[in-house]
């Protein structure tokens, strides 16, 4: 149980961000609950009236320095301490490669790698003054094995994990953690219900992930796995290992 400890997960309004929100929430941690979307203050109360920890939703825009400073301060400001965070905010154009505009490409960084690296950053400088932290980055499974159609998110998510190696190893002696998890085929409101049926045959497991499957990880990985770092974790259904 995560009894006094403060979680604080980006784009937590739903999908897979809900999901880890609410994994934190079982396991009794404050739960701060950021996103773009206003709704996400009433997402947070209905968790909050479910669970024993403490579960706020702020608005908070991760492509945005001082939004996501806001977010920070209020947090710190209500718990005094934040000890995990899950940079899972993201998405982006899925197209054939030739297919995109310089727009489609600069949205999609702007937000899956600019996003996360400014949340990393603001994150990393408040553990370093309170001594401590844990970082999860959301990666992608499309960065390893791609179904084709990835070209601009699969550059910001490559990104992802290359800033997680960098960060992980810059605090490694600061007691901060950064890792990063690559989440398979998985059944959201984001992913469309057609393609996630279309993908279902190609991976060994022969069904899709579950949002709370992903989630336990997350957890477990912010909050357990206290020798690792700079790793980037597949939960794939066995497709990166080639199985057939």
């Amino acid at each position: 149980m995560l009894d006094g400890k403060v979680a604080l997960i980006t784009g937590a309004a739903q999908g897979i961000g809900f999901a880890i929100s609410e994994a934190f929430a079982k396991n009794n941690a404050d739960v701060v609950l950021t996103d773009y979307n206003p709704q996400v203050a009433e997402v947070a109360q209905k968790l909050n009236v479910k669970y024993q920890g403490n579960i706020i939703g702020l608005v908070m825009d991760v492509t945005d320095d001082d939004s996501i400073q806001k977010g920070l301060d209020k947090t710190m400001d209500k718990f005094g301490r934040l000890d995990y965070v899950v940079n899972n905010a993201g998405g982006g154009v899925l197209k054939p490669f030739a297919e995109l505009t310089n727009e489609d490409f600069d949205s999609t960084v702007n937000l899956d790698l600019r996003g996360t690296f400014k949340c990393m950053r603001a994150e990393i400088q408040l553990f370093l003054k309170q001594g401590f932290g844990s970082i999860v980055n959301c990666g992608a499974l499309g960065s390893v094995y791609c179904p084709g159609g990835f070209g601009a998110y699969n550059a910001a998510k490559n990104g992802v994990m290359g800033m997680t190696m960098a960060a992980a190893v810059d605090y490694a002696d600061k007691n901060i953690r950064v890792n990063c998890i690559a989440p398979g085929l998985t059944k959201t409101l984001l992913n469309p219900e057609e393609f996630v049926n279309k993908m279902v045959p190609t991976v060994p497991m022969k069904r899709y992930e579950t949002a709370d499957e992903v989630a336990k990880l997350f957890v477990f990985v912010a909050s357990e796995a206290t020798f690792m770092t700079g790793q980037t974790i597949l939960s794939d259904g066995g497709v990166s290992a080639g199985l057939k």
